[in-house]
């Protein structure tokens, strides 16, 4: 284990957080612009069959791959979480993050997130509409958990304050004795299993919330999968699980992956049909969701070692537009809400011949 030993800058990471960035702020146009999805503001849905294949498609590949996309946002949240956890100390470590993190989730809460409701659906005026959220408990708790695209800092916090509990259950001397100090990358079929076995909680999880509930501002739909993945990010820094991943697991997930995709399109095809109505995936006590489930969970384990074997073998550099990009992921993924609401609209004040 080199827990202490001064790693180089992983730029590899900063590369798939720049890309993943780019393919949030995606989603939200293609939601904007005739995909499915919530949003605070939406353009008429495709009428033309051409495309509507094409969002669907878009849809379909989105939700499937909505685990993975995330889930190595909070793979990389833990990854990065021990080593400046060590290096200032659970106060400086919490005041550090509660700046970083905490005060822009605020803001939006506060702020933003009303704002861009307020101009998706004007309604009286802005001070009637806000201060409608404060008239019943209902509404002030549904105010203090609408957190938009910001739920990732949100539940990010959330595992963040889990790990600050663990780290102290491991100052614990009887806790210690059962740490390993060796942990190699567990074989293929025992992550597998993890895999369907975590799949198959996340279908239990969603009988009751499915994948487009949000209660208190939590995706529960999704909380098992990003928890796998932030855990994962915790326990590959501390054995060096980046550095021992090799082809053959790229390989092996590779064809996983694929095989789990294909499948699920089989499914699709034979079971419910692309012109069906596809939410029942989304959720509920039926074997569409549990289908879809299994499916996403393999795929976001494969995606772990695919894209990072693959990027930390060609990615692993940055030049300056890339740094540049990297320090600024964060304040593209908190800007971009008003950008996609006020550019759509601002567009409607002119006619379509002098665009």
């Amino acid at each position: 284990m080199s827990t202490e030993s001064k790693k180089p800058r992983l730029f590899f990471l900063d590369n798939i957080k720049i890309l993943f960035t780019f393919l949030v702020i995606f989603q939200h146009v293609r939601v904007t612009y005739g995909g499915t999805g919530g949003w605070y503001y939406t353009e008429a849905a495709p009428v033309d069959v051409p495309s509507m294949i094409f969002f669907i498609t878009l849809t379909s590949i989105g939700g499937l791959f909505q685990a993975s996309l995330m889930g190595l946002f909070f793979l990389m949240g833990g990854y990065f979480t021990p080593k400046s956890y060590d290096r200032k100390g659970a106060v400086s470590f919490w005041r550090e993050r509660l700046v970083r993190l905490g005060i822009p989730l605020i803001v939006y809460i506060v702020l933003i997130n009303p704002l861009l409701a307020y101009i998706s659906n004007p309604q009286g005026s802005f001070i009637d509409f806000y201060l409608s959220q404060f008239q019943s408990l209902g509404a002030f708790i549904e105010f203090l958990t609408e957190t938009g695209p910001m739920w990732y800092v949100f539940v990010l916090l959330i595992f963040t304050a889990v790990y600050t509990l663990w780290r102290q259950i491991t100052k614990i001397d009887s806790v210690q004795h059962i740490i390993p100090k060796e942990f190699s990358i567990p074989k293929y079929f025992y992550l597998l299993f993890l895999a369907i076995s975590l799949g198959f909680f996340t279908f239990l999880v969603r009988i009751f919330s499915p994948i487009d509930k949000f209660p208190l501002g939590i995706p529960l739909g999704f909380i098992i999968p990003y928890l796998m993945m932030f855990s994962v990010g915790v326990i590959a820094v501390r054995y060096d699980w980046f550095e021992k991943m090799t082809r053959r697991h790229v390989k092996v997930w590779a064809i996983t992956i694929l095989t789990a995709f294909i499948l699920l399109t089989l499914y699709t095809l034979l079971f419910v049909g692309f012109d069906s109505d596809l939410s029942v995936f989304l959720g509920g006590f039926n074997w569409h969701a549990l289908a879809f489930t299994l499916a996403e969970n393999v795929i976001c384990m494969g995606m772990i070692f695919v894209l990072l074997k693959i990027f930390y073998a060609k990615f692993n550099h940055q030049g300056k537009i890339l740094l540049n990009l990297s320090s600024s992921a964060f304040y593209m993924y908190l800007i971009h809400p008003p950008v996609l609401v006020f550019y759509p609209l601002d567009l409607h004040l002119y006619p379509l011949f002098l665009l």
